[in-house]
């Protein structure tokens, strides 16, 4: 979960997903809870594989942080180096704007022109922050 719920005994998807599990008399299922994305913080691949690992490991972290160093509760998992999860050839473009001078209007024309006006694919991801 992208949330920190305070004082509760998980966050909100764990505790559903676990109690279904129970309702569901599944015991032999692991089920595990962490927190990803705070501070604003993007969840990244290498964060992926991070919860992967302890998932494999014979005892992993019933309740763990990622992207953050936790040294209030400890429970952070430790992350690699970056991963490269984009294929061979993959062209990316990064437009930064500073928000109410029209750079933000320009960047998604501009990624319009790529896909319309070229044999290119484009996607695009906006993201805000005050």
């Amino acid at each position: 979960d992208r949330t920190k719920e305070q004082g509760s005994q998980g966050e909100p998807l764990f505790l559903e997903v676990s109690t279904t599990l129970k309702a569901m008399s599944k015991p032999n299922i692991v089920c595990i809870g962490g927190r990803y994305g705070l501070g604003s913080k993007e969840f990244t691949p290498n964060m992926v594989l991070s919860v992967y690992e302890n998932l494999k490991k014979d005892t992993p972290k019933p309740r763990f942080t990622v992207g953050i160093i936790d040294d209030v509760t400890h429970l952070s998992l430790p992350v690699g180096d970056w991963l490269n999860v984009l294929p061979k050839g993959t062209t990316e473009c990064m437009f930064y704007g500073l928000g109410s001078d029209g750079t933000v209007g320009a960047n998604k024309s501009a990624v319009k022109m790529i896909a319309m006006g070229t044999e290119l694919y484009a996607q695009a991801y906006f993201e805000y922050d005050a």
